[in-house]
């Protein structure tokens, strides 16, 4: 078996350089005309294995830059990448995974695998048990046509799925490693992974990572436009205000238009300490931000943080996660605040893991959210009460998002509001 990587791997810039275990050089005997091979409407002719006629490289880039200026979410982008890359490459299934090398995670974003399938989307699996932990560390691609000629008979990937061909290439985003984009086959091919190959598939890697961070420029630029028009709207009011009621107060000495002041001025604190919050959670948590956290602990320095009145709290399953602590404490104590400002101080709050689609929950038995408003419960100054500036769960969306999680909110079992944060790191 073959642990060890050539040294000197060169910048990611370079499309070429590709490792290849075993030693076996790659070649670069494609020719990037082809036969002429029509590049079938992978969409329409659903599994393009055995039978299908390979695209030639200049019909694949063409399909490619299609499917990348189109307006399709970026799921459904990555999965049409994929399937274009995997008929070029001549495998069986593409994925597009969310690794966190000091977690062991590996995670399925994307596949070509239908939802029977080993590595369909959505899967997780120990990162020591995946060809990609040879990949993540570095910046080249690594190709393996033949497991058992490479050397590799003994490695878990083969013994446990019999994976006899992979294809992989790093991602970054913000210059930090995100992922690993792979291509796959049970069966070992005749012939190694050729040059014209790899630069394909990197280019696949690339333009992938160039839509994860617009999708992230776009979040962060909403956020800011959030930010501008709370304090050109909300914060000038509550101003005005204060202002308007001092000012009386000078002229006929009314202690209850001082009284109306200090409140305006003190609503204005409020706001902008909200605001400024929600601008700095939308900040990308940083990997070295990261910690392994568990749920019930975060609950309880939570609770003894927040105003709660009569209400109680309590856990159900409890998951250990990574997470930015400040944050995610921040982001729990926000829903708290919300379910006892809606439910009252005598609410019950339960917090657990969601096992299915690793995260966790958070849910009231409070009067719960009108359907109506679960598209705009997470604007900015949007609130169904009739206290606070409607910025607490902005602040949560933020904090979720600048996380890479994603929340939902949905009715609780007894009727009271369920927020849902999932695509979590867990941790097991």
């Amino acid at each position: 078996m073959c642990d060890d990587q050539p040294n000197g791997a060169a910048d990611r810039s370079d499309p070429a350089d590709t490792t290849t275990v075993g030693g076996t050089d790659g070649g670069s005997g494609a020719d990037e005309q082809g036969d002429g091979a029509h590049l079938l409407d992978i969409e329409e002719r659903g599994d393009p294995r055995e039978g299908d006629e390979r695209p030639n490289a200049a019909e694949a880039r063409e399909r490619l830059y299609a499917v990348m200026r189109g307006d399709d979410s970026f799921e459904t982008k990555a999965e049409r990448a994929m399937a274009i890359g995997r008929a070029y490459l001549g495998v069986e299934n593409g994925y597009l995974a969310r690794i966190d090398p000091d977690g062991d995670y590996w995670r399925s974003i994307a596949s070509t695998d239908p939802d029977d399938g080993q590595f369909p989307a959505g899967v997780t699996s120990s990162l020591a048990g995946t060809y990609c932990r040879r990949v993540i560390d570095g910046t080249a691609s690594l190709a393996i046509h033949d497991a058992v000629s490479q050397g590799l008979r003994d490695d878990p990937v083969y013994q446990d799925h019999g994976i006899s061909c992979y294809h992989g290439t790093p991602l970054y985003v913000d210059d930090r490693p995100y992922g690993t984009l792979c291509f796959v086959s049970f069966d070992p091919r005749e012939e190694a992974f050729t040059d014209a190959e790899t630069m394909f598939a990197e280019l696949i890697a690339r333009m992938l990572e160039a839509e994860l961070l617009r999708e992230r420029t776009a979040a962060q630029v909403a956020r800011l436009d959030d930010f501008a028009s709370v304090v050109s709207h909300d914060l000038r009011n509550p101003l005005n205000v204060a202002q308007g009621r001092i000012a009386l107060e000078r002229e006929r000495t009314d202690s209850g238009n001082l009284e109306a002041a200090a409140r305006a001025i003190d609503r204005m604190e409020g706001l902008i300490e909200d605001v400024l919050t929600m601008a700095r959670e939308g900040d990308t948590v940083e990997e070295k931000d990261l910690r392994t956290v568990q749920l019930s602990s975060v609950v309880d320095d939570c609770w003894r943080a927040v105003e709660t009145g009569s209400a109680t709290v309590t856990v159900g399953d409890d998951v250990r996660f990574r997470a930015d602590p400040s944050r995610l404490a921040r982001l729990v104590e926000n829903c708290f605040r919300n379910a006892v400002e809606h439910g009252g101080s005598d609410v019950t709050i339960r917090i657990g893991a969601l096992r299915a689609d690793n995260g966790f929950y958070i849910e009231d038995d409070g009067p719960g959210i009108p359907e109506d408003d679960r598209d705009r419960i997470f604007e900015s100054g949007f609130s169904t009460g009739t206290a606070g500036a409607g910025l607490g769960l902005s602040i949560v969306k933020g904090i979720v998002e600048a996380h890479g999680w994603r929340i939902t909110v949905t009715d609780a079992r007894d009727g009271g509001a369920r927020f849902e944060v999932s695509d979590v790191i867990v941790i097991e």
